[in-house]
């Protein structure tokens, strides 16, 4: 057996790797607590926009069947030339809502 393990130092060294598991532990909970926060206030934005453009009376199967063809259309060859056109008229619209 290796000597080193049957060293007054293993309880020690024992509590140091328990500790720093906890702390892992402790890391990762946050960090995906920080992650579902993000996730959430994406997906908000992302309804407030669909507000925004008036699609909220829309059903939720218009929606989704809207959002497809526009990734659809970004598969595309002149995809650079809608996402630029779309952007636009984003920015546009986005810039005339402030005060």
């Amino acid at each position: 057996m290796l000597n080193y393990l049957n060293t007054s130092a293993t309880p020690r060294l024992l509590k140091k790797v328990q500790a720093s598991l906890v702390y892992l532990d402790r890391q990762y909970i946050r960090m995906r607590k920080l992650e579902r926060k993000q996730d959430t206030r994406r997906k908000i934005q992302l309804g407030g926009l669909v507000k925004k453009a008036g699609l909220d009376e829309e059903t939720t199967a218009v929606i989704y069947g809207l959002l497809l063809d526009a990734r659809e259309r970004l598969m595309n060859d002149d995809a650079e030339d809608i996402r630029r056109s779309w952007k636009i008229k984003g920015d546009l619209a986005l810039t005339e809502e402030r005060p």
